[in-house]
């Protein structure tokens, strides 16, 4: 077995044992992130089994506990979020195409391979890039769910609550099926051995890497995510929804709780004694808006007001937006670019000019 890969899976177990140790008790996201991370060692065992052996069955198999990674981190997306409900066999129904593709490849795989560069091989090859496409937007969609979750819960989004960092492992999975099934046949200057080399030596120890030091890292985040049947029976209509809307705005006028840059749904609700279920109904309905965009206006206003304000001349537009509840740099330049449709920067030329 090659030194990188080696030091990929003694990696990988190192890091299970630190999940298992530092996260107790688990979390069903814990158990998907470890569930990943035995899934790389196994695929990129069978990668180096079949650099060995030189036989196409243990890299198809590898290819299919590859595809099956993928999958599990878009549950590990999910998760994040959702962390009261378990992993069950309902999830299991998205692992059913790959199931199929597996069995119908086991059952022709002799004929398959003693035809490469057929039109059977070509349209096997086509299939495994369809299922990594398939799941690729699996992922996504668990991706947007989740980025919609945090919207509608926190006022801002350091990056101990976000998964972003999953799409580059997903994405490097899908550059190691590129180069070693597509590169290794359409430029014949390839050499096979050395693709395979290059992608399992490299992509394997960074993605492991990756998940190792990032999923240690990566927090759970608590969201108020309400029952349909708590929808259905709290619904607020006509004048209960403009006495939360005049109470609401009321509130954020006279304590600008939006100046806590921990300001979540919760915490809100709690102030207001506006129970969260209808403070984001009032929101969505009312507003119009996700409780992030709601609150990031506040704040901007609240920064224009502020650069307005002569007793901060000697503060840089930074210190104005941390005052207001922003967190960040990039956090504030998007969020100010987004309400005002200027730059920091163009807003206070602006300003000196109309003076």
């Amino acid at each position: 077995m090659h030194f990188l890969t080696t030091i990929g899976i003694i990696l990988a177990a190192i890091g299970a044992i630190l999940i298992y140790i530092l996260k107790r008790p688990l979390k069903t996201s814990d158990k998907l992130l470890i569930a990943i991370l035995a899934t790389f060692v196994v695929k990129f065992s069978f990668d180096e089994v079949s650099l060995i052996t030189g036989s196409l069955l243990f890299s198809a198999i590898a290819a299919a506990f590859g595809i099956s990674t993928i999958i599990t981190c878009g549950w590990y997306i999910k998760y994040i979020t959702d962390t009261e409900t378990g992993f069950g066999i309902k999830q299991l129904y998205i692992y059913s195409p790959l199931v199929v593709f597996i069995a119908v490849l086991l059952a022709f795989f002799p004929s398959w391979v003693s035809q490469t560069g057929s039109t059977g091989y070509n349209i096997g090859l086509a299939s495994v890039l369809c299922l990594i496409l398939y799941y690729f937007w699996f992922c996504i969609d668990m991706l947007r769910k989740h980025q919609q979750l945090i919207r509608e819960n926190y006022s801002g989004a350091p990056g101990s609550i976000t998964v972003n960092w999953m799409i580059i492992i997903i994405a490097l999975q899908i550059l190691e099926f590129v180069l070693k099934s597509i590169l290794a046949h359409v430029i014949t200057s390839y050499n096979n051995a050395d693709v395979n080399i290059i992608t399992n030596e490299y992509c394997f120890i960074i993605m492991t890497f990756l998940l190792v030091v990032l999923g240690i890292w990566q927090k759970s985040i608590p969201v108020f995510i309400p029952a349909k049947e708590e929808i259905s029976q709290s619904a607020l209509h006509g004048d209960d929804l403009k006495r939360y809307q005049l109470k609401l705005e009321k509130f954020m006028d006279e304590h600008k709780p939006y100046l806590d840059p921990e300001l979540t749904i919760e915490k809100l609700g709690e102030l207001t004694r506006i129970k969260k279920l209808l403070l984001s109904q009032t929101l969505n309905k009312a507003f119009n808006k996700n409780f992030f965009t709601f609150i990031k206006e506040y704040r901007i206003r609240h920064v224009e007001t502020e650069l307005k304000n002569k007793s901060n001349e000697e503060r840089t537009i930074m210190d104005v937006a941390y005052m207001s509840g922003f967190n960040s740099k990039t956090g504030f330049n998007r969020a100010f670019k987004e309400v005002t449709g200027k730059t920091p920067t163009e807003y206070l030329e602006r300003q000196v000019k109309s003076l």
